[in-house]
């Protein structure tokens, strides 16, 4: 029978997928989280180090000529075929990868050398380098390769003998020394790695050719050869350093998948432990390292942070869809009244009336339900944060989709076993005029203050990893369901006491007597209009609000998108003009006695290359850098001393000026704990001179801009990008959070257009035959339709404004919240989501004028004299 309702069967159908699409997401959700947390700390991180590591020197003579043992390339062999074996059963792992290390004093084997005093350079044996470096010239036959700048500077080329002379190896850097060991032809001239952006297959070495921002110890050229030639030309005293290394295959690895992998290497860690085993044997004294499972634990982590905001908005999806289930169980009893009302005379009792809905509806409802679990695995694989979920969140959402049917069938028991006894009941009208809209209140006020403020850190085995406390999901939610009810209410309220309108024109006082002939069901359209474009704004504003200010606390750390450290001149590349700034750096100048760090800017070209947000306060940075461009006396610009005169005695590298001080709150590039001055580029190289070191910041794409650089001839020693200050999965839970309550109101959204169907069939009888009657009164289609828009229009309008003063509440309520770090300025940056509101308020018409034309449709279907013979 209900198959011949098709209305009935949509809306209990849409009622049935909106329950059981947020119910069976929550599990998947989390399991996409998790593993995208886990797949980006491994992109992120080098190949290597997610692995396998084993980090160790290689002596290359006995250390005993007493005790026989392998050393060189027989302990080297021995070493990878005890890796070899050692993985057989771990899955993902790639086969070994060796790489040795040494140093020596690299010149012509004829001559003296151009440059004598710069000879000093790591030589490096890696398996299959050769396919991983750029050949300017040669790369067949035996010998050394060299790096283009060295080979330059020295004047070397293919075909060229050099000289290796002995050198002592400290840790991975080379030292002096002039015994002959070994003599070698120039093989291939290749780019310099330090020109380049890094590959992953050099992540390892990384530090070795770019050297490290925390050390002090010299960053030397890198010559490759093979590992015979590397046992001759090492330093038979110190030996070759060995790094043995295996990489991991992240392509489909999730946080299930990834646990045999990581107790496979735990395994190879206690081997290598063992001086019994034959791994540790080899390895004797070596370091071993893999990062993998600590990765696993920070999405473990985020996983858990995700849950207390996750699982809460998730029930409030399903929950409103509930609501849609409980008005489809009423809109059955509407629907076929006439038949309940002749069963209940013949003495059928209410029970059994509502066991026939139970029993029309099932089979809508589990066709639903299951719609709904595809509907959600679909939307996590498609905008979820990862495509790949656990095979135990798979499970875990079937369950949640087979509770979420039950559940369903329930409400429709429920809402149609009141509807059937509600004439015989008067205390469900009664309960009508409760202020239930005070619960939902009275819970956001409780929780506002029971779970606390701003964000969370929890600090576990992997790190810290920040999330979303409850307060900024659930007092936002509860907050914009409470005020919507209360909306409702005085909308009813209002409509109910208002005073005939008095108009003359016929359309509008059409839509408004409809409109007030059914206050209950105008108040629940604009009520459900509210609660999706508010949960949707708010949803909008925290992300984006929260990215805008992780953002600009990035950026003012690092002072650019990515700041060079130069170890000699720059050149910059045309490509990169405007949006380059060379800076030079003096650490421990004074104003006055406080110790302060000197940044000597150009304030043309760092106006447009440093970061600067509008919405920080005090003046813009452009403002900043015409005072420090201004004739007359030199001027400063100070950052992190509240407490400054307006002119103050700068001594820097013991020389001393007097500058005019502007203080602000706040500097690109105050990466310290000490104050920062501005001052004139030409003014600090003057008092500073080569004491201070030079910089190059550089806006747009790190990767990009470096490429960029890559033979220019600019010598970097140092990079620090913006965009890896927030990196390894810190705020991962907080971005996913709002990522699920953005879909949660896409869902309300849905119930939106369920509820506006329910509205206007509900009203499709007296509709039709209201236009019979208008027809006859000289009222065409245009008129009727322009009346229905303005009924429908105007109630879904009126919805959307109350949707953005309720999202405006919640962000007022909860802003503070939105700065992740409160000791790091500028501190909440607001971010208005002005786009979205115009889609939605275009979404919001395009849904009115759609759905009354289809109203408009139905009723000039109708046909006079079968509307006027209708008693029902």
């Amino acid at each position: 029978m209900i198959w011949r309702q098709p209305t009935v069967v949509l809306a209990v159908l849409a009622a049935a997928v909106l329950v059981a699409l947020p119910a069976a997401s929550i599990s998947l959700f989390l399991s996409s989280a998790g593993t995208a947390t886990l797949q980006k700390q491994a992109d992120a991180a080098c190949e290597w180090a997610v692995g396998a590591q084993w980090r160790g020197q290689l002596p290359v003579v006995p250390r005993n000529p007493q005790v026989p043992e392998k050393v060189g390339k027989p302990l080297l062999d021995a070493r990878l075929t005890a890796v070899r074996q050692a993985e057989v059963g771990i899955p993902d792992l790639s086969p070994p990868v060796s790489t040795l290390i040494s140093g020596a004093n690299v010149t012509a084997a004829t001559g003296t050398p151009v440059h004598p005093e710069q000879r000093l350079m790591n030589l490096v044996a890696r398996d299959g380098f050769a396919d991983h470096v750029q050949v300017l010239s040669g790369g067949t036959g035996p010998g050394i390769w060299l790096p283009d700048q060295f080979a330059n500077l020295q004047q070397l080329k293919v075909g060229d003998r050099v000289s290796l002379t002995r050198g002592s190896t400290t840790g991975l850097g080379a030292a002096g020394g002039d015994t002959p060991l070994v003599t070698l032809r120039v093989a291939a001239v290749y780019r310099d790695l330090r020109s380049l952006p890094d590959e992953q297959y050099w992540c390892s070495l990384k530090n070795l050719y770019r050297g490290s921002p925390l050390s002090n110890a010299g960053v030397y050229p890198m010559a490759l050869l093979s590992s015979d030639d590397l046992f001759k030309a090492t330093d038979p005293d110190s030996g070759a350093g060995s790094l043995v290394e295996s990489s991991v295959g992240t392509t489909g690895l999730t946080t299930a998948s990834a646990a045999p992998v990581i107790d496979g290497l735990e395994r190879l860690r206690a081997r290598t432990a063992d001086p019994q085993d034959p791994l540790g044997l080899a390895f004797s004294h070596a370091q071993y390292t893999t990062s993998l499972r600590g990765m696993s634990e920070r999405a473990d982590e985020v996983t858990s942070a995700l849950v207390t905001t996750v699982v809460p908005m998730g029930a409030v999806g399903a929950l409103a869809g509930l609501v849609i289930a409980a008005a489809a169980g009423s809109f059955w009893v509407d629907r076929r009244r006439a038949e309940l009302a002749v069963l209940s005379a013949r003495g059928v009792g209410p029970w059994a009336l509502v066991g026939k809905a139970v029993l029309e509806t099932g089979a809508v409802v589990a066709l639903g339900s299951v719609a709904g679990w595809f509907a959600a695995r679909y939307l996590v694989a498609a905008v979820g944060p990862s495509p790949l979920v656990t095979p135990g969140a798979v499970t875990g959402s079937v369950l949640a989709g087979a509770g979420a049917l039950l559940v369903t069938l329930g409400a429709i028991a429920v809402a149609s076993g009141r509807r059937i006894t509600a004439h015989f009941d008067t205390r469900a009208t009664r309960a009508r005029l409760w202020p239930w809209e005070l619960i939902p209140l009275v819970a956001a006020v409780v929780c506002y203050f029971v779970l606390g403020d701003g964000t969370v850190s929890g600090l576990g085995t992997a790190g810290s990893v920040a999330g979303i406390p409850p307060r900024l999901v659930v007092v936002p939610l509860l907050l914009v369901i409470g005020l919507a009810l209360f909306a409702a209410r005085i909308v009813r309220w209002s409509v109910v006491r208002a005073n005939p309108v008095k108009v003359t024109r016929p359309v509008s006082f059409l839509s408004w007597q409809r409109i007030a002939s059914g206050p209950a069901a105008a108040a629940v359209l604009i009520a459900a209009t509210a609660i999706p474009v508010a949960l949707s704004v708010y949803a909008t504003t925290v992300t984006g609000s929260v990215d805008r200010t992780l953002h600009a606390e990035s950026q003012l750390i690092v002072g650019s998108d990515v700041v060079l450290g130069l170890t000699g001149p720059a050149h910059v590349p045309p490509d990169l003009a405007g949006r380059t700034s060379l800076v030079d750096r003096y650490d421990s100048g004074h104003v006055g006695s406080t110790t302060v760090n000197v940044l000597g800017v150009d304030p043309e070209t760092f106006a447009t290359t440093a970061f600067w947000d509008d919405a920080l306060p005090g003046p813009t940075l452009a403002e900043l850098m015409g005072k420090l461009a201004a004739p007359g006396a030199p001027a400063g610009i100070l950052a992190g001393l509240p407490a400054t005169p307006a002119s103050a005695d700068v001594r820097i590298n013991g020389q001393t000026t007097r500058l005019s001080i502007t203080t602000v709150a706040q500097l690109p590039g105050k990466n310290s704990g000490f104050p920062q001055l501005l001052v004139r580029k030409d003014l600090l190289d003057r008092l500073a001179g080569e004491n201070a070191h030079s910089q190059l910041w550089m806006r747009g794409d790190p990767a990009r801009n470096l490429a960029a650089l890559s033979g220019t001839g600019t010598q970097i020693g140092t990079i620090s990008q913006a965009q890896e200050v927030t990196a390894n999965g810190v705020y991962a839970a907080i971005t996913y959070t709002f990522v699920f309550l953005t879909a949660v109101s896409v869902l309300a959204g849905a119930i939106v257009l369920v509820g506006l169907l329910l509205y206007l069939n509900a009203r499709a009888r007296a509709r039709r035959s209201a236009y019979v009657l208008l027809r006859r009164m000289g009222i065409g289609p245009p008129a009727h339709w322009r009346a229905l828009l303005y009924e429908v229009g105007g109630l879904l309008i009126a919805g959307f404004a109350f949707g953005l003063v309720f999202a405006a509440v919640a962000v007022a309520v909860t802003s503070p919240g939105y700065d992740l770090d409160p000791g790091i300025a500028p501190g909440t940056l607001i971010s208005a989501p002005w786009s979205l509101a115009l889609r939605l308020a275009a979404a919001t018409l395009l849904a009115a004028v759609l759905a009354t034309l289809a109203a408009q449709r139905a009723v000039s279907r109708a046909r006079p004299a079968e509307v006027l013979r209708d008693t029902e």
